[in-house]
């Protein structure tokens, strides 16, 4: 079953999860590129940090198609696949990336994230869901 956005079901199991997301950007002559990131949650959007002259910010500057996977590694597995549109934002704030390394590393961030993110020149991706694709996941029927 598609969907057309992400359910408060599913925004809870992207929230749940600790595992990195699958960004699939296209690259300058048309051609998947998939990347796994740390994300994070931020007004019912996915967010995700790199640097600003990474391949995945270029891609979408580009062309903002993307999707976006997030999956268990176990039995029964689940998962979500997203299929929307991307946006850079140019010099986030540094809490808003320091919010998705938090979700991996915990609230006492490292020394070397802060230092990190704080002098590289990164940007934040955006991605707005178009269309989803849920498996495994326990959703209201609908009305």
């Amino acid at each position: 079953m598609a969907l057309r956005t992400l359910t408060p079901e599913l925004l809870a199991f992207l929230e749940e999860m600790r595992v990195p997301g699958v960004l699939s950007t296209l690259g300058v002559h048309g051609e998947p590129i998939s990347s796994a990131v740390w994300y994070g949650l931020h007004e019912g959007a996915i967010i995700l940090a790199t640097p600003a002259t990474r391949n995945k910010a270029r891609n979408v500057r580009n062309d903002p198609r993307v999707s976006f996977l997030v999956d268990t590694k176990e039995r029964p597995y689940s998962g979500v696949a997203i299929e929307g549109e991307a946006e850079v934002i140019e010099d986030p704030d540094l809490e808003l990336m320091f919010s998705i390394a938090r979700r991996y590393l915990g609230d006492e961030l490292p020394d070397w994230v802060r230092e990190r993110y704080a002098s590289n020149e990164r940007v934040v991706i955006r991605i707005t869901a178009r269309r989803v694709r849920p498996w495994n996941i326990p959703l209201p029927e609908p009305q």
